[in-house]
């Protein structure tokens, strides 16, 4: 099981979901920076994991999605249960793989 505290899967979590909502609602990085009141370039640092969105930003990205945050959250929330379930996936394979060696 995924911890928390592992910021690399919550990074890659919401880096994802903002590339994929973005894409979906046919927004380029410079239109969704102009709808959300942040910087082209800080749409940019969030989608390739360089920045960790704040308090802040979250409510922006939303604004800009024309979406309520707890939506923004909820969908967040989903990505990451996607990501803690792939990677219990990856660490029983690896397990029975590790067996097969011993």
């Amino acid at each position: 099981m995924m911890k928390i505290e592992d910021s690399y899967c919550l990074i890659q979590a919401f880096r994802h979901l903002l590339c994929e909502e973005r894409k979906k609602r046919g927004l380029s990085q410079f239109e969704l920076a102009k709808k959300s009141g942040l910087t082209r370039q800080s749409i940019a640092l969030f989608e390739s994991g360089q920045r960790i969105p704040t308090f802040f930003s979250l409510f922006s990205l939303a604004r800009g999605f024309n979406i309520p945050t707890v939506k923004l959250v909820a969908l967040f929330m989903e990505k990451l249960n996607f990501y803690e379930q792939q990677e219990e996936k990856l660490l029983a394979a690896e397990s029975k793989k590790m067996k097969w060696f011993a």
